[in-house]
């Protein structure tokens, strides 16, 4: 963070070491929100349930167009677009599920097909009877029979799809066999059902004959079966994906419509008069998201903190905020209490395990001595940035270092400078300390240093 200039500045490497020394708050803040996010979001499933349950409940009192009346023109045909995807989407899954056809997975059918030619006079006419005929409930009932016990329960309609006629030029008859048709039963049955049909329509429409073409078992191509059955294959999933495009573009008010438009009478009434539940859901997936929302949220306003204090938390930033070289970083576990749970042990040390304890504040008063020499300079003031009384130990450390050395007269000052401290100085190292020393107590040392034309010859930094 640079304060001088309103430029913000954050190690990011610094920031994520600083999360993990405070592993234990982010696990709490995780575990907190864990338990909140999964109340929050069944008490707003209760409040949207109630206020749903009252919209459907004024709506049921109203007919069809005053339902409708409550939406403009654009939602209205949108709702009424999708009322009409809806019937066709449940009539397929509906022919889907019952029809024998849609559930024969195979490209190619075994038929049964008969075909004949009618001479005699009114020919056309006579061929549409039999094509007619070849489909009424007594031929169904013969291929229902040939078909099986499992299908003898099955709708009729669904029999007679099975059943394929034509009367252009001839009578064309074709009968889609199911896997276990017992063939020569339908054989039989077909045969016999066509001279009934032909004794019947020669007492209605006259004398004629039959000379059958085909009589024989085949196998069709799917494309080869009727248009009308191939329609009815329509792919369900086109319906699906468009009935959800619209859906998806409704607002919640078209939606409730929708639902009323698209439900029976009794599922309305179950739904108004289910009583709402009161109890929590603390399901995995609730309870995951509160977790990591807790965990981010303990991040961002750590994060926040940071860029919004006035408190020093980094090295790095503070030498290059202020152009001042660095002697070192000394690092000494502190935190007792509450701050000790706050800031991790073990990841505090694992991250400074290259500046702690007295090696580390050797190594700063080494780089002072030798500055100090190389310059030429004698008696050096040691200052002390803020409030650094947490870090009066390591600061004795080094400063008895730099005493012990006797080529160096050292002066230990706070940063309440008056004249008569700091104009017997030949230089300045200022210490300051993580937490606790202020970018403005650096700024007032600096301030300082520069009216009495005192040379920084550099800073220790206290962790």
């Amino acid at each position: 963070m640079n304060t001088s200039d309103n430029i913000v500045k954050i190690n990011l490497k610094e920031y994520f070491w600083s999360l993990l020394e405070q592993w234990k708050c982010v696990v709490a803040a995780g575990l907190i929100f864990a338990v909140l996010v999964p109340v929050a979001l069944s008490l707003k499933d209760i409040r949207a349930r109630k206020a749903d349950q009252e919209a459907v409940r004024t709506l049921s009192s109203m007919s069809r167009e005053e339902i409708l009346d409550t939406l403009n023109d654009d939602e209205r045909n949108a709702v009424l677009l999708d009322t009409y995807l809806d019937q066709l989407i449940k009539n397929r899954s509906s022919y889907n599920d019952n029809s024998i056809f849609a559930g024969m997975d195979s490209d190619n059918f075994i038929v049964l097909h008969y075909s004949f030619v009618v001479n005699g006079s009114e020919s056309a006419q006579i061929c549409s009877a039999y094509a007619s005929a070849l489909r009424d409930s007594n031929t169904v009932s013969i291929v229902r029979n040939a078909f099986g016990d499992s299908f003898k329960d099955i709708d009729e309609g669904y029999i007679r799809e099975m059943i394929l006629t034509s009367s252009d030029g001839c009578v064309d008859l074709k009968v889609i066999m199911p896997e276990g048709t017992d063939e020569a039963a339908l054989a039989e049955g077909l045969e016999s059902r066509i001279e009934e049909i032909h004794s019947q329509i020669e007492s209605a429409l006259g004398k004629h004959d039959l000379t059958f073409i085909v009589s024989e078992k085949q196998e069709l191509a799917y494309d080869d079966l009727a248009a009308e059955i191939v329609l009815k294959m329509y792919d369900l999933s086109i319906l699906e994906e468009r009935y959800d495009g619209v859906y998806y573009s409704m607002n919640d008010s078209q939606r409730t419509v929708l639902w009323m438009l698209t439900t029976s009478q009794e599922e309305i009434d179950a739904y108004i008069n289910e009583p709402v539940s009161s109890s929590i859901e603390f399901s995995k997936g609730r309870i995951a998201i509160g977790f990591v929302v807790g965990i981010f949220l303990y991040a961002f306003i750590y994060l926040v903190y940071i860029v919004f204090s006035s408190i020093i938390q980094n090295p790095d930033l503070f030498a290059e905020t202020y152009k001042i070289r660095s002697f070192g970083t000394v690092s000494n576990y502190r935190y007792k209490g509450i701050s000790a749970f706050i800031h991790g042990k073990f990841f505090y040390k694992m991250h400074r395990k290259d500046s702690m304890g007295d090696p580390a504040a050797d190594a700063a008063a080494d780089a002072v001595l030798t500055a100090c020499e190389q310059k030429g300079l004698n008696k050096t003031g040691i200052i002390l940035a803020g409030n650094m009384k947490d870090y009066s130990s390591q600061c004795d450390k080094v400063i008895k270092k730099l005493k012990d050395s006797s080529r160096l007269e050292v002066v230990k000052l706070d940063g309440k400078l008056s004249d008569s401290s700091i104009s017997k100085l030949d230089c300045v190292v200022i210490c300051a300390g993580s937490g606790k020393t202020k970018y403005s107590n650096v700024k007032d040392v600096i301030r300082i240093c520069e009216y009495y034309k005192k040379e920084i010859i550099g800073g220790i930094y206290f962790d």
